[in-house]
């Protein structure tokens, strides 16, 4: 599978390690722009991640009255105070889930109709759970094109609250996004959230902001009842810490080469699931070692192999399973990952890419199902080094080519993946990290070298 023919040629290395930064947080930083836009007050959100997704949640903020300055090292938000401006043009969300579902349900507070939409592959992904919840709760809300997907009609008028259900096992970002908007609603909110639930760890992510937003919000442990209270939203100053999927990549290549590795700006307090990849590290036997000073981590990998027979559950760190598909390529032993059924509604059917991808590459890696879906794999490994000289597809999804850039890395011959351009979405410096590693990053090409991949990216 192919969808563009721009390549990157990851090279072949034989060492990597030394020091790189670790992105912040983009999670964190969307989450801290949506409260501080719904404050009368003006709010400061420190070490913010600048990146494409990151833009898109700002633009859509600005365009229901957000006035948002950006600072070197932080953004400065004047909110609307839940008073949102007439919107007279399309909210476009672009690729990412996370804005038009949290603004598919924030425009129920505009005072006129706002159409929220986004590209092809957002028009692709399920919607239907949220708008029925929304309209449970008092919401109009029409869909435009097709029945249950992107883009929708919001004809404001608010929302009186009451109660609604949501399915816990398609999207975490349905949850949040009620909650955003739930204390402006005329009354109480309940959520009940049904089956399995996913990907929990962003609803607490969610849940930390409105209070520390001011907001009063209940939840019990496992996130399955949550009630919200009618309230402002306060002026507050939010620090956004290290992304862990982000750094996964990083980690994932240091998983691969004997050395020392230290990574900037990363917290070991953290919400984030994907923290997980430290367990990962752990029980590959490799070393970890947090400063909490100088926010920085310390990877020590003492193996010229990695070997061992490991299973993990990525109910809670799906944004990871490309990245533990990665580094199983390379175990002595059997890597086998469950839980990860909710990937299949992510930008890509995420599975099912790196599976095929990674078994061009030779890779003895096989699918898992778990009731007719995609769930996660299993790789049968000898430790070997693939011959690679393949050209891989990205699938059009960033945290796909990411995955198969680290993979590649040990490959005899180097391999050539489309869609680089796509690391602006979420780790914008990618290429530039990589090369404080060691790692040589040219665009495949006759006249390319090392610099213009890094501009080409960074200009975008």
């Amino acid at each position: 599978m192919s969808f563009n023919t721009e390549y990157f040629r990851v090279p072949s290395i034989t060492e990597l390690g030394g020091r790189a930064r670790i992105p912040s947080s983009k999670p964190e930083t969307q989450r801290a722009i949506i409260a501080a836009t719904l404050t009368p007050g003006s709010s400061r959100i420190y070490n913010d991640l600048r990146c494409s997704e990151a833009d898109t949640m700002k633009a859509a903020c600005r365009a229901v009255g957000a006035v948002i300055h950006e600072h070197d090292g932080s953004l400065e938000v004047q909110g609307n105070g839940g008073e949102l401006k007439a919107c007279n043009r399309v909210i476009d969300a672009r690729g990412s889930g996370l804005v038009f579902r949290s603004f598919s349900a924030l425009t129920c507070f505009s005072p006129g109709a706002a159409v929220v939409s986004g590209d092809a592959i957002l028009r692709t992904r399920v919607m239907a759970p949220l708008i029925d919840a929304l309209r449970n709760l008092g919401a109009r809300v029409e869909y435009i094109g097709d029945e249950g997907k992107a883009p929708i009609v919001n004809w404001g008028g608010g929302l009186r609250g009451g109660r609604c259900r949501l399915p816990g096992n398609v999207s975490s970002q349905f949850v949040t996004a009620i909650i955003f908007a739930a204390p402006l609603a005329d009354d109480v909110t309940e959520i009940h959230v049904e089956g399995e639930i996913l990907s929990v760890s962003y609803i607490r992510q969610t849940i930390a902001v409105l209070r520390q937003a001011g907001v009063r919000i209940e939840a019990n442990d496992d996130c399955s009842h949550i009630i919200v209270y009618p309230g402002q939203y306060l002026a507050a100053t939010h620090r956004i810490g290290g992304d862990y999927t982000s750094a996964s990549y990083l980690i994932g290549a240091a998983a691969l080469f004997p050395g020392i590795t230290v990574l900037e700006n990363i917290d070991r307090r953290s919400l984030q699931g994907e923290r997980a990849i430290i367990d990962v590290l752990e029980a590959l036997g490799l070393q970890v070692r947090f400063d909490h000073d100088s926010r920085t981590l310390t990877v020590t990998n003492p193996h010229e192999q990695l070997r061992g027979d490991v299973e993990f559950d990525a109910r809670d760190f799906p944004n990871i399973v490309p990245t533990l598909a990665a580094i199983g390529a390379h175990v002595n032993g059997t890597f086998r990952v469950v839980g990860a059924s909710i990937t299949r509604l992510h930008k890509s059917s995420r599975v099912k890419a790196i599976v095929t991808e990674l078994a061009k590459l030779g890779v003895n890696i096989h699918p898992l199902f778990k009731d007719g879906v995609y769930d996660g794999f299993e790789i049968w490994g000898h430790g070997e080094v693939y011959k690679g000289g393949m050209t891989l597809s990205s699938w059009r999804d960033h945290r796909i080519f990411m995955s198969l850039f680290v993979a590649s890395l040990r490959s005899k011959q180097p391999n050539l993946i489309d869609g680089y351009r796509d690391v602006v979405c979420s780790f914008p410096d990618f290429f530039v990290q990589f090369k404080r590693l060691g790692v040589p990053c040219h665009e495949a090409g006759e006249e390319a070298a090392d610099i213009g991949v890094l501009q080409a990216v960074q200009a975008l």
